[in-house]
């Protein structure tokens, strides 16, 4: 008869726009706000709050596993860090269909991208629901990283 109505809203949104639908929908027990930055620059992309612990989340896609981070969004973010703030950078590899999320203590060096815990989930398949559960509990629940003495404010 006709053709069948697939919504083309979808196809049209950037990237980040996409993980972010992602995360909202996967993520549904987190109250979570988009957060627009053009006032501030560098604040992370979304705030969300479950049960009082508030997190920020720098979300990112990429084909590689290189995450490319403004001046203002490192500074922001490891300033928070310093504070014993919760955030995150959500990086969504493409071509691997994988999310990894790491906490924004990575910053401190540039070899602790490899030597800091992080989270890193396939978002796709049979586990994908699992994947989600383990992505909220590193959010809101993985312990923060220790201020080395000689960064301490």
């Amino acid at each position: 008869m006709g053709r069948r109505f697939d919504p083309c809203w979808n196809h049209h949104l950037k990237p980040e726009s996409k993980l972010w639908q992602m995360v909202k929908k996967n993520l549904p027990s987190i109250h979570w706000t988009r957060l627009e930055s053009w006032a501030m620059p560098g604040v992370p992309d979304v705030y969300g709050i479950q049960d009082g612990i508030s997190v920020f989340v720098e979300l990112k896609v990429t084909r590689s596993n290189k995450i490319n981070l403004s001046p203002f969004q490192k500074n922001w973010l490891y300033n928070h860090y310093l504070q014993g703030g919760r955030s995150f950078i959500m990086l969504q590899t493409l071509d691997q269909r994988l999310l990894r999320v790491f906490p924004s203590s990575i910053l401190h060096s540039p070899l602790s991208i490899t030597s800091e815990p992080q989270l890193k989930v396939s978002y796709t398949g049979p586990a994908a629901g699992d994947a989600w559960i383990r992505v909220e509990q590193f959010l809101l629940h993985s312990p923060l990283a220790e201020i080395p003495e000689d960064l301490s404010l």
